[in-house]
């Protein structure tokens, strides 16, 4: 499955404003933008799988299942591998395995470092999180968001 068009243009909004915060010569500007963007890209992840979710969902049930599938996943927050896996493993437990074999360590990495540097900056407390860091970050998560629409 190719990512929703929804989807696409988060992503395309998104990327313009990681090439915003990079062409910033100021190293403090950096540092506050990637502490924006580990936030945005924390946000991305929930909205590209809440979206890849409803459009599988869309083309599979009555729209009462629909509109608790939506409700549901207006909850699904912090995202880490651990409960992408959970959240495709409620659908079809093999998803789960498939997608569990397609991340790499990497990617888990990467998402569970997402999460972390976000509650960090969301609650306080200090961050030391790059922007090169969080372009990492980035990158791969979208890779995991194409794996997850790929499984559904």
């Amino acid at each position: 499955m190719v990512l929703p068009w929804s989807a696409q243009q988060l992503i395309a909004e998104l990327d313009q404003v990681f090439v915003r915060a990079g062409a910033q010569a100021d190293l403090q500007v950096q540092s506050d933008y990637a502490k924006y963007l580990v936030i945005r890209v924390s946000g991305l992840v929930e909205q590209v799988a809440t979206e890849i979710v409803l459009t599988h969902v869309s083309a599979q049930a009555s729209p009462t299942v629909i509109a608790h599938v939506a409700w549901r996943m207006g909850t699904f927050q912090n995202p880490n591998i651990e409960r992408l896996l959970q959240l495709v493993g409620s659908f079809d437990r093999r998803w789960n395995e498939e997608l569990n074999d397609a991340i790499t360590d990497a990617e888990r990495g990467a998402l569970g470092s997402i999460t972390a540097q976000r509650n960090r900056v969301a609650h306080g407390q200090p961050s030391t999180v790059s922007l090169s860091q969080v372009a990492q970050y980035y990158a791969e998560a979208k890779s995991v968001l194409t794996k997850l629409a790929d499984v559904l």
